[in-house]
């Protein structure tokens, strides 16, 4: 669909920091870009700012949102519970092959000298094989939403930088072997823990550009 084409294109856009924030959005250069009407730009747009990406101010523009502290803290609390409920289901439903996987991807991100874009593409690896897993499509949709917005408030450097990154492979590796030992209730409390640290990164984050 059109319009779905137009969300994901303009929501890689925002991610990549394409626009000033100050500065409105052209909507009819984005239907000339995107090669469609003002339609489906228009209902994409419509759709990035319910899910946070955007502020929409009639007779006046669309803007890329700056976010508050508040919600943003809210969205990683309501995702680390999404992904603890995934966790907990796919500890009775991983395979075989899911297992295989899941080390493998543990032992490339154990290596110290990826960088934090390398390191991130694995770390979403490991934790979309678990959602997957879960079978619970509604929720890993959900998920998947409010891990990109976290990732777009966020930055790479505060999320993976080295002491951090020490500790989230260790609690990774937690993780799996809960998972591994079929235990959904320890894995559940684990991935919840490991999540709701990602609100002290951004906690932090904010704290540092309000001083």
């Amino acid at each position: 669909m059109k319009k779905d084409d137009a969300y994901r294109f303009i929501k890689n856009l925002i991610i990549e920091g394409y626009w000033d924030p100050e500065k409105s959005i052209n909507v009819n250069d984005l239907a000339e870009l995107l090669n469609m009407s003002r339609t489906p730009v228009q209902k994409a747009l419509t759709q990035l700012e319910q899910v946070g990406f955007l502020t929409i101010i009639p007779q006046v523009g669309v803007f890329v949102r700056k976010p508050e502290r508040k919600e943003v803290l809210e969205r990683v609390f309501v995702c680390a519970s999404l992904d603890a409920l995934m966790a907990e289901q796919a500890a009775s439903t991983l395979k075989d092959e899911d297992y295989i996987y899941l080390e493998a991807t543990l032992r490339e991100m154990d290596d110290p000298n990826l960088s934090n874009e390398e390191y991130s593409i694995l770390n979403v690896a490991f934790h979309q094989t678990i959602y997957e897993a879960s079978g619970f499509s509604f929720t890993i949709n959900t998920a998947k939403e409010l891990w990109e917005y976290l990732y777009f408030v966020g930055s790479l450097e505060a999320l993976f930088k080295t002491k951090r990154r020490k500790r989230s492979q260790a609690e990774h590796w937690l993780i799996f072997f809960a998972l591994k030992d079929r235990d959904g209730k320890l894995a559940k409390e684990l991935i919840e823990l490991h999540l709701r640290r990602v609100a002290e990164v951004i906690d932090q984050k904010f704290s540092n550009n309000s001083n």
